[in-house]
């Protein structure tokens, strides 16, 4: 594995593996497909703009990758990428639960949306499980992840309508047989955005019935967690991604929080993609990497304004969840601090959801949490669908 940039050092970290956005992909795509049409319909959410068949993950499966609309993070009409899977076989009466899956941090370039992964398949967690169910499964890339656009990272709000939408669109795909019933699962920087689709669900997708909500390791408090992060090599890496996403986006100066003469390490470190989300451990880290780490801020960005703003809206927690909710974090996780788990779960508890519980799993670390989450949430998940 390699970056676009030299890797003049390399060490190995509990994390993610960094590496190249442009690694050749057997999971052949015409970059094309990704490009908004002309003209988009503005009143239907979840409108299927393109499709195409991908390989079927599994015996008796099927999958697509789509393009279909949402709201951007002004209200407008945007176009976002996915895929879609479903099983083959006859489609029951009054159609097949769906498991929307909100994928960790793979960081804010195009090429790093994991529809254009080369093994696409491998870090959406518990999609054997579903399948085996007779359940359909969808994958959102998050807005401006391959498509038009800076990824909005770290935004729940924008997470969460991807989310939600991706759901609208498998039931517009009549092979999937999808009906109104829906979860949502998420690890990370996904997990944020099911906290967010599960405090946004009801009002913003009224036609659908969200029955349980699970998160795992989530990023949902996200001043302590900057905070405990803002110094290692993870947190120079995560830090590098929200800095480019939100001086584009929201306009702000990042002189203001990086390090003027560190500004186009930062952006180096942006182009770079996160693979192996949940299945890796390891960090391949390049020159930029180990400058950065410790060094980059002249300014705390969690309460240096404007920048502070957004870790005011991004924080999870601030609205309840009424649908049931398990939260499920490990002992060894050194990105998301396990406290901070533990004070979501009694945060939306303490809003009048008795449904809300935490699932501590000892020795799990933060790239393994969502994998080893699927024997807590599979369940969790039968048990409301029945």
């Amino acid at each position: 594995m390699h970056s676009k940039f030299a890797l003049l050092t390399a060490i190995v970290l509990t994390a993610f593996v960094l590496v190249s956005c442009g690694t050749t992909s057997s999971n052949a795509f015409d970059p094309s497909f990704y490009n908004t049409p002309s003209s988009i319909p503005s009143n239907a959410p979840g409108t299927i703009l393109r499709f195409e068949t991908m390989n079927a993950p599994f015996p008796e499966s099927q999958a697509w990758r789509v393009l279909y609309t949402s709201t951007g993070i002004n209200g407008e009409t945007i176009a976002v990428s996915g895929m879609v899977f479903a099983p083959t076989g006859p489609i029951p009466p009054g159609g097949r639960p769906v498991v929307s899956w909100a994928h960790p941090t793979t960081g804010i370039d195009d090429q790093c949306a994991p529809s254009r992964s080369p093994k696409p398949y491998d870090d959406v967690q518990g999609l054997a499980d579903f399948l085996n169910l007779g359940w359909v499964v969808v994958a959102t890339d998050y807005q401006g992840l391959g498509t038009d656009g800076m990824h909005p990272y770290l935004v729940g709000a924008s997470e969460a309508q991807g989310t939600i939408d991706i759901v609208r669109a498998a039931r517009n795909l009549n092979e999937t047989g999808a009906s109104s019933n829906y979860f949502v699962f998420g690890h990370s920087q996904g997990g944020q955005a099911a906290l967010f689709a599960g405090q946004m669900a009801s009002t913003y997708a009224p036609e659908l019935q969200l029955l349980g909500v699970a998160a795992a390791a989530p990023a949902g408090l996200l001043v302590p967690l900057f905070q405990a992060d803002k110094n290692t090599a993870a947190g120079a890496v995560l830090g590098s991604y929200a800095v480019v996403s939100w001086s584009d986006i929201f306009g702000y100066d990042e002189a203001t929080v990086v390090k003027p003469a560190l500004s186009g390490r930062v952006h180096a470190v942006s182009e770079k993609c996160v693979v192996g989300g949940s299945r890796l451990s390891d960090i391949e880290l390049g020159i930029n990497d180990l400058i950065l780490k410790g060094r980059m801020w002249v300014a705390d960005p969690a309460t240096t304004a404007p920048w502070s703003n957004q870790f005011a809206l991004n924080t999870a927690a601030q609205s309840p969840i009424t649908t049931p909710l398990l939260l499920t974090q490990g002992t060894a996780d050194k990105i998301i601090t396990p406290s901070t788990t533990a004070e979501l779960t009694a945060m939306y508890v303490a809003m009048g959801n008795n449904q809300a519980t935490e699932q501590v799993m000892d020795g799990v670390d933060h790239m393994k949490a969502g994998k080893a989450s699927v024997p807590y949430v599979v369940p969790f998940f039968q048990r409301l669908a029945n």
